[in-house]
């Protein structure tokens, strides 16, 4: 996958990663050159905020958006390093996933800030700041109405679709009320779409090829395209749906798939 410099920098931590890859599908198009490669905080040292930053910078994040890594670092227990090459432009990518903070929220019922995601194309300037907010949805039927809401027809119709499928394949999950779907946004910007986290449902991609050919001829890509990045992956396990629509104003629905742990570089 060409994510070399990232790459690089995480193995440069020494320690183990996870890496996921994933599938977005906007209109006529399909993008495969995408991961997201993850560490605990702890492989970060003794200065993580030091540490973070210099990976930041030598991934091309804008200078003047740095210092804010130490704040946004504070309470994180894992970050996320992401790539995504698409047809116009390279975007990198720092997640901060706030694990123990969401989950006391979430044995409370509470709303709950799981992740916050810059997002930045190297060489340009500007960073967008990405808030993953779960909120709790106790039956299924409720999970159905966030979606809706979420999701209108008339601006996300494909992305609609495509989650209320998924949704469908995790009844069981939803009704016990504990499916992890969060709510996506970039305040000031028009990007506004959902996050379904499925692994703990037991799904492999092959349980939803035909909901992926569904997306793809949505989205107008070919079949040929599809079974060719696909074709392989069918015993991976899916891991999530994001669905919506972007900062760009258009419509988009990505799939996470085959969670992988490596050990650290010798």
């Amino acid at each position: 996958m060409p994510a070399d410099d990232l790459f690089a920098l995480v193995e440069d931590l020494r320690a183990p990663y996870g890496l996921e890859k994933s599938v977005k599908f906007a209109p006529g198009a399909m993008i495969d050159d995408r991961c997201l490669v993850s560490v605990h905080r702890s492989a970060l040292g003794s200065s993580p905020a030091e540490r973070l930053a210099d990976i930041a910078d030598k991934l091309g994040m804008p200078a003047d958006f740095s210092a804010k890594i130490a704040s946004a670092l504070e309470g994180a227990d894992i970050v996320h390093f992401g790539h995504e090459a698409g047809p116009r432009s390279t975007v990198k990518k720092i997640y901060f996933e706030y694990a123990e903070h969401a989950r006391r929220a979430m044995a409370r019922g509470e709303p709950a800030l799981v992740h916050l995601a810059f997002k930045w194309t190297p060489g340009l300037p500007g960073v967008a700041a990405t808030q993953y907010t779960w909120s709790p949805s106790r039956t299924g039927a409720e999970a159905e109405s966030k979606l809706r809401a979420l999701l209108p027809t008339a601006t996300a119709p494909r992305a609609l679709r495509g989650a209320l499928s998924l949704l469908a394949r995790v009844a069981a999950l939803a009704e016990t009320g504990d499916l992890l779907m969060m709510e996506v946004e970039e305040p000031g910007l028009p990007r506004r779409s959902c996050d379904l986290n499925v692994y703990d449902a037991g799904l492999r991609v092959r349980d939803v090829d035909d909901l992926i050919e569904a997306v793809a001829k949505d989205f107008a890509v070919p079949s040929s395209r599809r079974l060719a990045v696909f074709g392989g992956a069918g015993d991976r396990a899916l891991g999530h749906l994001s669905a919506g629509v972007g900062r760009d104003g258009e419509e988009f629905v990505t799939f996470y798939y085959g969670i992988e742990a490596h050990g650290p570089r010798r």
